[in-house]
């Protein structure tokens, strides 16, 4: 039992230090939450919590350590979630995009096919170590 809370205090510490490491939101900005790298990860807003909505056009940052990593190439791609109407793609890549200490700040690209559907928003992080991920959970597109 003790080991347990051993455990919890530590992963506790450890995301209160990755989110302590991220940069502020910009003025008028989404910040959607860290998870980690484990790409199986269930963030807060799967497990029934409101899912956030945002405007085509606006910005939208994703928490995020291995930003961070010196040449590292950095992407976010914006999927269509299971069941939703199709729209011609199954998934977008952000480019209008500006990296901060442990925030990708993007611009949710502006196609009307988008409006009205709920994307997983993840952060793809290549460097010389390999690939990397950041699942930020959904977010829904209005």
């Amino acid at each position: 039992m003790r080991l347990a809370s051993i455990g919890l205090f530590a992963c506790s510490a450890m995301l209160c230090m990755t989110a302590a490491n991220a940069s502020p939101p910009i003025s008028n900005e989404l910040m959607l939450p860290f998870s980690g790298k484990v790409s199986s990860y269930i963030s807060p807003n799967d497990t029934g919590g409101g899912i956030p909505t945002i405007g085509r056009g606006k910005l939208l940052g994703v928490a995020c350590a291995d930003v961070n990593r010196a040449g590292a190439d950095v992407r976010v791609v914006m999927s269509l979630t299971p069941g939703e109407e199709p729209a011609g793609y199954s998934g977008v890549l952000a480019t209008s995009q500006n990296i901060t200490p442990g925030t990708v700040h993007i611009r949710v690209p502006d196609l009307p096919e988008l409006a009205q559907h709920t994307v997983r928003v993840k952060v793809y992080v290549v460097d010389a170590h390999g690939t990397h991920t950041c699942d930020a959970g959904r977010v829904r597109i209005i």
